[in-house]
């Protein structure tokens, strides 16, 4: 976990309840005085010092969510560095907080990609409270407080950085696992191996199995995400699979390329609704003089289509698109062949074939009498009439 993780607020008040907190975060109430504030505070600084599972001393709190703190601290018999989540003790007698927060290190430790933070131990304090070990980042940053400090990040930085997350991203979805808050601020850049961009995927704090049974979040009604980055199905409220994630990581590369995220509004509700109606504009459009090629264009905008149908249909896929460097065009849905001339026809839809209209059987049999009393009379006047 980083050392640089922010607190973050609860759900605002709305006609529609929407949760865009930390991913580790359940609802909570409304914003409180500064002074409940400061009361929590001196609750994690009451735990640094304590030895936790008898191996790992707290040495200081180094960020805050909702849900709990984190601590770097020290594992006693070899001296290692780590990180400490720890949930809040008043959160522990809450069912559904206990198993978010199981699921989160659960998540994390199962999926075993070097671009996800790694989980290694899970145990409780001396008072009753959850916690869990994880590797601890230092020398980085999140994207976010990338975009942040240096605002539009050069295009092939960010092509490095987005290959790196489509594998991480592709592990956890083949384990069955949809990570759902797919954002800059989970993500964390550090210098590793020779690359100065090396991406750690954070906080599965509401991933949920790729099952339609694994429904434990979003019975409740809340809608769980970042607006700015979620997709149109999950801000309906509808169940999501990994598509949901690509459609987020191609917001998160729009707001990489552009320093802003691909729809702006006055407040996360007026968001919801560019989501669901709107399409963004080219980030090389919004962003003319960064130089972003075109197949770069089309590779986040066919990411972030409205129909998960039409997008990318695995994190492999989008990898391909990116490796490709443009050497093809992209089709415009799942099943189109990509052509280099005009897009893809439309096909007419085919009517269906028109039914004779039914005969009435008197119809028949007057017109057959008519028929024959003509065929008389022409005989008649052929033969006698002279």
């Amino acid at each position: 976990m980083t050392d640089t993780e922010a607190p973050t607020s609860g759900p605002s008040q709305g006609p529609a309840p929407i949760d865009n907190t930390s991913p580790d975060e359940i609802p909570q109430p409304a914003s409180r005085p500064s002074r409940v504030k400061s009361l929590r505070h001196s609750m994690a600084d009451m735990l640094v010092g304590t030895v936790l599972a008898d191996r790992y001393r707290l040495q200081k709190r180094i960020g805050e969510g909702a849900m709990g703190w984190v601590f770097l601290a020290e594992h006693l018999e070899i001296g290692k560095k780590v990180a400490v989540k720890v949930l809040r003790p008043s959160l522990c007698k809450l069912p559904e907080a206990v198993r978010r927060f199981r699921r989160e290190a659960r998540s994390a430790s199962q999926i075993g990609s070097r671009h996800i933070v790694d989980v290694t131990d899970f145990g409780t304090t001396p008072n009753g409270a959850a916690f869990y070990v994880m590797e601890y980042l230092h020398d980085g940053e999140d994207l976010a407080a990338l975009i942040k400090s240096e605002g539009k990040v050069p295009w092939m930085r960010v092509v490095n950085m987005l290959k790196q997350l489509c594998v991480a991203l592709q592990a956890a979805h083949d384990d069955g696992i949809i990570h759902r808050d797919v954002k800059p601020a989970n993500f964390y850049r550090m210098e590793f191996e020779g690359n100065p961009d090396f991406i750690k995927v954070l906080d599965f704090g509401i991933a949920r199995l790729s099952s339609p049974k694994d429904s434990i979040i979003t019975a409740t009604g809340v809608i769980m995400g970042t607006p700015d980055f979620m997709a149109p199905e999950q801000a309906q409220g509808k169940h999501v699979d990994a598509r949901a994630d690509i459609y987020s990581l191609g917001a998160c590369a729009y707001s990489l390329l552009t320093g802003r995220p691909p729809f702006v509004g006055a407040n996360e509700y007026d968001v919801i609704y560019k989501q669901l109606n709107e399409d963004p504009d080219p980030p090389g459009q919004v962003y003319s003089s960064g130089g972003i090629p075109a197949w770069l264009d089309d590779a986040v905008l066919h990411a972030m289509r409205k129909d998960p149908e039409d997008r990318f249909q695995s994190m492999n896929e989008f990898l391909a698109a990116l490796e490709a460097a443009g050497s093809q065009p992209l089709a415009t849905g799942r099943n189109e062949a990509a052509t280099e001339q005009a897009p893809a026809k439309r096909v007419k839809p085919r009517l269906p074939a028109k039914r004779p209209m039914p005969i009435n059987p008197l119809i028949l049999v007057g017109a057959a009498a008519g028929c024959t009393v003509i065929g008389a009379v022409g005989y008649y006047i052929l033969f006698y009439g002279g």
